[in-house]
Order: structure tokens, then sequence, then C-alpha cells
């Protein structure tokens, strides 16, 4: 079988991670800086707000996002494409107006003056940043997506730390920080991804709005369940115990995303090459094999992690918050199974029956909220991740089982049982405080003895590429 698929996932998933890796870990160590200047009820609150955000733009924008990408990655005419951008932008804006019919809502919920317009002023950013960066990740332009992503971060951090932690402006310091680091970013994106070009009044059409809405509107509901499902355990924290209990489970949210930070580079590359490869003959060889890897990764490095959690957790956050590495070992699970989620997720959007997403997370959905409201008036915050675990969990099983009808995937479910295993028993580990252990230690070589053919053939394909480049070079 031809290299050139798994060649071109490799070099994709490498570009996104110089981007995506650096301004995350950027974003994640300013942890300690926010967690020692802000208090619990102030990280609670901008955790809601920025929750609100995530829920609001797919809903008010008909998630016309997701139709951007897989329409332009179809490669039409110069024209089609302008005639998608703009067309998507259109939409964008009108869903922001429509927003601002429910100022009295916000308003009646104390955010106002200040706080309301940086909100606002945020939210029309995003729209647009957001619609820019999946044109120029569709359109391959991909050091250019990555570059954008550390410029990002690296104004956010900076802009941080003078008006958060110098200047003590709190909550609207934290959202000037982002509508700052925002408007640079998408800037960077125009200038030199030459997007005005996209932009043309001229080309709007009804037929493409339709074709567009029709495409991403069942993404709508599915955009809502996985918010539901990673994000609404903020609200009824915050109803339940209040602001302080959702700053401390943000915290604790924090964490994971080293682990979603893998994710996250890797499922970028995944859609592209997934789509790439959705009619090729050897699709179930090369999917089977791209999944294998992915669990393979996620299993090590959750391992790995698990066994300097509770130390790590204390080190990055003030006083008020080190007890949030209680609800880490949970999320980070959700972590896993969200990783896995999205793989199978892919189907729908290459064989563009969208529908099925909306099916498969509204379970998850419902499972996040029925252990959500049984469990947190019992066990408090912990139940929130547990909650998390468990409805990612259902909804990989339900893609899983559903998405048979687009591709196949060849899984050893003896080999794949034995890491979820000793994943969690080095998890239960690091649950109850005891980390660095034998224990774990024991989990660790056992899963890189279960997969050391993957790891082999993954090392000797990295030494391979390695000597290629530096050959290249003399």
């Amino acid at each position: 079988m031809s290299s050139s698929p798994y060649r071109s996932l490799g070099k994709n998933t490498a570009i996104f991670a110089i981007g995506t890796f650096g301004s995350k870990a950027i974003s994640f160590f300013m942890l300690p800086v926010f967690t020692r200047v802000l208090t619990q009820a102030d990280y609670g609150r901008i955790d809601i707000i920025t929750t609100s955000i995530s829920l609001l733009l797919p809903l008010v924008t008909l998630n016309i996002v997701e139709a951007v990408f897989r329409f332009t990655l179809d490669k039409g005419t110069m024209e089609q494409k302008q005639a998608i951008f703009s067309s998507a932008l259109t939409i964008g804006t009108a869903g922001f107006l429509f927003l601002l019919l429910f100022i009295p809502i916000f308003v009646y919920f104390a955010v106002s003056g200040s706080l309301l317009a940086a909100f606002l002023i945020l939210f029309y950013l995003d729209i647009i940043h957001g619609l820019t960066k999946v044109l120029i990740r569709a359109e391959q332009k991909l050091k250019l997506f990555a570059m954008s992503d550390i410029i990002h971060t690296a104004i956010f951090a900076s802009m941080g730390i003078l008006l958060v932690a110098f200047l003590r402006l709190g909550v609207i310091g934290y959202l000037l920080s982002q509508i700052i680091a925002v408007t640079v970013s998408t800037a960077v994106l125009f200038l030199f991804g030459k997007v005005h070009g996209y932009l043309k009044v001229s080309t709007i059409r009804i037929r493409q709005i339709e074709e567009m809405t029709k495409y991403s509107l069942p993404l709508v509901p599915n955009a809502l369940a996985w918010w539901i499902m990673s994000a609404s355990d903020r609200y009824m924290l915050a109803f339940f115990l209040g602001f302080s209990a959702t700053g401390i489970y943000a915290v604790a949210h924090k964490f994971p995303m080293l682990l979603s930070i893998l994710n996250g580079v890797f499922y970028q590359a995944w859609q592209i090459s997934s789509i790439d490869q959705y009619n090729s003959p050897e699709r179930k060889v090369f999917y089977s094999n791209t999944f294998r890897i992915l669990y393979t990764f996620m299993f090590l490095g959750t391992i790995l992690f698990s066994m300097i959690l509770e130390p790590f957790v204390t080190l990055m956050t003030g006083t008020g918050f080190q007890e949030s590495w209680r609800f880490v070992p949970f999320l980070i699970l959700g972590t896993v199974f969200h990783s896995f989620s999205q793989f199978f997720g892919v189907g729908y959007l290459a064989a563009k029956k969208t529908g099925g997403a909306f099916r498969t997370s509204g379970i998850g959905a419902a499972a996040n909220i029925g252990v959500n409201l049984l469990l947190i008036p019992i066990i408090g915050i912990q139940a929130a991740s547990i909650s998390t675990a468990i409805a990612f969990f259902v909804m990989w099983i339900a893609r899983l089982i559903e998405t048979r009808k687009y591709f196949t995937v060849t899984i050893n479910w003896t080999r794949l049982s034995l890491g979820i295993t000793l994943v969690f028993v080095s998890l239960m580990m690091a649950y109850f405080g005891i980390t660095g252990t034998v224990v774990q230690m024991i989990c660790l070589l056992s899963f890189a003895t279960l997969e050391r053919k993957t790891l082999k053939a993954l090392l000797k394909k990295l030494r391979t590429v390695l000597a290629e480049k530096l050959r290249g070079r003399t």
C-alpha cells in the first residue's frame, strides 16, 4: 500500500502541532497567573461567559462554519469559493444581529455596561475569526493557520499578564485580552491568506445559502449536544453550588487540555485525510490503522500524565484552586472517549450525512444531563467529571455502531479492552491521590508491550522521514 495518505496525515498533523501545541501550551501556562490573581467566583464568571459564547455561536450562525470547510474542500472555482465564504459571512452577521434582540435578557442576568459590550464585540469577532480560520484550513494553507494560532495566544498571554495580573482589571481585563488577540489573529489571516479575495458581495446566492444551511443545520443540534457534554456542567454547578464551584471545575478542565491538544492537532489533520481517502479502495485499512495509532498515543499520554497528576496540578494552581486535582482523572477519561467519538464522527462529514452526528450526540447529551441531575446534589463537583466521561463513552459506542454504514474500522477488541483497563487502573491511582506508583509504572510498561508493534512501526517511519529530510538538506 502506498504510504502517501499516511505521509499526508503525518505532515498535516505536524503542521497543526506547531501552531496548536505552541498556542495551547502558552494558554495553559497562563493558569498559574490567573489562578493567583482571580477569585474562584471571578474565574467561574469568566468560564460561564466563554462557555455561553461557545453555546451561542453555532446556534445563531446555524453552524455555518462546518459548511464552509466541507464545501471549500470540494475545490470548486474561485467564484464558487467566493460565494461560499461571502454567503457564510452574511449568515453569521444576520445571526449576530438576531442575537442583539436578546440584550434585555443579558441585562436581566447582570451582563450589562462594559461587560455586555465586551461580550458582544468578542462574539462577533469570533464569528469572523472562525469563518476565516476554517477557510484557510480548507484551502490547506496550514502553515499560516498554525502561525495565526501562535500569534493569537501569544498576544492573549501578554495582554492577560498586563490587564489581569498587573492592572487587576479582573473579568473585563480577561475579555479585553481575548478581543485584542482575536482581532490581530484575524488581521494576519486576512492579510497573508488574501481572504479579502474570497469576499465578494455579488457572488452571494440564495441557492448557495440554502445548500450550505441544508448541510449545516443538522449539525446545530449536534453542536448543542457537544456543548451539553462539554460545558453544560458549569451551569448546573453554578445553579446547585455557586460560581466558586464552577471556577474550581473550570480549572480542573484545563488539565485534560494537555491531552486534548494532541487530539485536536490530530483531528484537524484527520478531517482532511479522511475526506480525501473516503472513496479510496484502501480506505478500510487506512482508517483502521489510523484509529490504532490514535488510541495508542491517547492511552500512553493518559498513563504518563496520571503518574504526575496531583503534584503537577498543585504546582500549576493558586491556593484556592489546588483541590481541583481531584476532578481531573474522570475528565481525562472523558477526553480519551471524546477523541474516539470525533474520529468516528468524521464519517458523517465525509459522507455528507450529518443527521447521524446529531442522533449520536443527542444520546451522549442525554446521558450527561441525567447523570448530572442525579449526582450533583449528592456528590457535588465530582458528578460533573463523571458525567462527562460517561457521556463521551456512550456517544463513542453509538457512533462506532452507526458509522458502519459509511465505513468499517477493524478493531482488536481484546487489545483495546486491555488498554482501556490499564488506563482506568492508572487513573484510579491518581483519583485516590496515589501518583508515581509501581502500579502505574506496570500499567505503562504493560501497555507499551501490548502495542509494541504499533510503536516500533511509528518509530521506524519517523526515522525514515527524518533521514529523508536530512538527505534533502545535504
